[in-house]
């Protein structure tokens, strides 16, 4: 069924002027948003998606070509305007935490007399008294769409909205995202996910604007499988909630393991204990001792990049007096182009991969990964992969936590965590 176009994009570009140069966000984008739709936007990591979201609902405006949505012609429009225009549109950024006030619940976040329904079919009822940071990645994720649709405005802007989300929570966001359209809203989504292209109406693919040619590694033999990292009994509650329960594991040298679960289920948890970042309630962990810096890495799922370093530098950070460079990170996880540029201006799936290549670039003894391919598409994914597998060949004690069921097949040993109690698969 053909709809009307809300939204026409003609030659659109973006450019941004930095300290190293040039940064060329967008490239003569040409394409329409039909009305009352989904429409996805995919492409490889650093196409544009986040940008051309961006520039559709006001936050951004282009460096050339014309941007025409709900009749207003955006690039035209002044600052006052544009402001004015923002009120009408419900756009989620890809950072969940930045669709929040850090000290308000989520229920003060919800407009007057605003109906709570997504909350209710995303299964966050019950969290509407909770503040950003007592909830996990895949519950902000949530908890953001979920704010965006209460306002029932006619154009909802989203940006990965199922990235850090298992398959059942990623179905109920589905579901939510089709209520929507069938009331009559607008959406625009950037994604990678398969399944949120395949209920979409239109594409737009901005993956013939970059070049990208991931190369493919091979996986080693590991010089030897000693423990590593043995955890006993571990559990720990936060305000009466059981987050981890009973959790007993061990990591081997040369061993790439994963926990899988979906969002929620303690997976975080378990890693900043295992880390050392938080301590037990209950149980012990063995291995590492000293937990010296450059013995255990950690990629938490915020990054934690420094905004004010380069991607080499933020990379070559950990091996400063140590002989080690990251040059050959950088040229494996395709990010060798961008090794100038600062974090901010750099895609959130480049930036995933720079915290990546920063966690390997001392060879640790024990590397605990969070959501290593949350937001990553599927080349760049198989370069996140392919790294850690050649770093478990090196002899790393390697531990990823992901949602993603289908990781147990790369993993020489897999748990399965629900409600913070993991079983062996």
């Amino acid at each position: 069924m053909s709809r009307d176009p809300l939204a026409v994009i003609e030659s659109a570009s973006k450019t941004y002027v930095t300290a190293v140069g040039v940064v060329e966000a967008l490239r003569s984008v040409d394409a329409t948003v039909p009305q009352g739709a989904i429409t996805a936007v995919t492409g490889v990591s650093g196409s544009g998606k986040s940008t051309l979201l961006r520039l559709l609902a006001g936050h951004d405006t282009t460096t050339a070509g014309r941007l025409v949505v709900a009749g207003r012609q955006l690039d035209a429009m002044g600052e006052g305007a544009l402001r004015r225009f923002r009120g009408d549109v419900a756009y989620v950024a890809q950072r969940a935490a930045d669709n929040f006030f850090p000290r308000l619940t989520l229920g003060e976040h919800v407009p007057d007399g605003a109906a709570v329904d997504a909350f209710e079919a995303l299964g966050l009822a019950g969290r509407l008294g909770s503040r950003a940071a007592e909830l996990s990645g895949g519950e902000l994720a949530r908890a953001a769409l979920a704010l965006a649709l209460t306002r029932r405005v006619s154009l909802v802007v989203v940006d990965e909205p199922t990235a850090e989300l298992d398959r059942e929570s990623a179905g109920a966001v589905i579901a939510a995202l089709q209520v929507a359209t069938a009331h009559g809203a607008t959406l625009v989504i950037a994604t990678h996910d398969p399944e949120v292209m395949a209920v979409a109406d239109h594409v737009i693919d901005l993956t013939q604007k970059v070049d990208h040619r991931p190369a493919r590694f091979e996986r080693h033999a590991a010089p030897n499988n000693d423990v590593v990292l043995t955890a006993m009994g571990l559990s720990k509650s936060y305000a009466g909630l059981r987050a981890v329960d009973d959790v007993s594991l061990e990591v081997r040298a040369g061993q790439l393991a994963v926990i899988v679960g979906r969002s929620g289920s303690g997976k975080s948890t378990l890693l900043m204990l295992l880390g050392g970042w938080s301590a037990p309630d209950e149980g012990t962990i063995v291995g590492l001792q000293s937990r010296a810096w450059q013995d255990c890495a950690f990629v938490p799922q915020r990054f934690g990049l420094v905004p004010e370093l380069t991607v080499a530098e933020n990379v070559d950070l950990p091996a400063k007096g140590h002989g080690n460079g990251g040059e050959g990170l950088l040229t494996r996880l395709a990010l060798g182009d961008l090794r100038d540029r600062y974090p901010a201006e750099i895609s959130i799936g480049q930036q995933q991969r720079v915290a990546v290549a920063r966690a390997l670039v001392l060879g640790p003894r024990l590397l605990l990964v969070d959501e290593p391919s949350s937001h990553q598409d599927r080349e760049s994914a198989e370069l996140v992969w392919s790294a850690l597998s050649d770093a478990a060949g090196a002899g790393t004690a390697c531990l990823v936590a992901t949602h993603e069921p289908d990781a147990r097949l790369r993993a020489d040993a897999s748990w399965e965590i629900e409600d913070g109690r993991v079983l062996r698969t």
